[in-house]
């Protein structure tokens, strides 16, 4: 009874994407989608027309590596959209690209610790109704975190805690480096 997406981060061809789906649903069964089979707009556009199986295809690079994510035109190419709060630039940004986009929505992770999951399921939890499950159980990816958000017969409930980084030590220049560039993101948002 499992349902069976990849996410292919762009990274074939359309003749390549061809050969794979249908050798996966051949092979193994039906997707619930696939995520970012193709690099570009016009090349998800083009696998849609060619693409004879019943694989629904999510944007995710498409529209998160956009310079403007709102200009891009998602008709014919996409079926999902997916949705990661940190790159697409916060909660309130994601939930406007979901309405303006008006397709179904995952929200899922970028890897994030405890508190980028959290802000995934608080814009998970702002929507009346998901079509699919989310990809928010990413933390256990995680050697250690700043919080615990236990996964419960399938669920993370939204926590208020404080972050606790203790045993968390990053050398001296990887510390400079996030400081430089939340500062410079500091710069962008005054």
């Amino acid at each position: 009874k499992a349902k069976l997406r990849i996410d292919v981060n762009g990274n074939w061809d359309v003749a390549t994407a061809l050969t794979n789906l249908r050798a996966i649903y051949e092979n193994i069964g039906p997707l619930e989608y696939v995520e970012q089979p193709c690099a570009t707009i016009e090349e998800l556009r083009e696998l849609k027309t060619k693409l004879t199986l019943d694989i629904p295809i999510a944007g995710d690079e498409v529209l998160r590596k956009a310079v403007d994510p709102f200009a891009v035109d998602l008709v014919g190419a996409v079926d999902i959209v997916m949705l990661k709060v940190q790159p697409l630039g916060g909660i309130a940004r994601a939930d406007k690209l979901a309405k303006h986009h008006n397709l179904p929505v995952v929200i899922s992770s970028a890897l994030e610790s405890a508190v980028g999951i959290n802000y995934g399921l608080i814009l998970a939890a702002s929507f009346p109704e998901m079509n699919f499950d989310c990809g928010l159980g990413t933390g256990s990816l995680l050697n250690t975190n700043v919080a615990d958000l236990p996964i419960t017969n399938g669920e993370i409930q939204i926590n208020d805690f404080e972050p606790d980084f203790s045993g968390h030590e990053v050398a001296p220049e990887r510390f400079e480096w996030w400081k430089n560039r939340v500062m410079k993101t500091a710069e962008h948002l005054a």
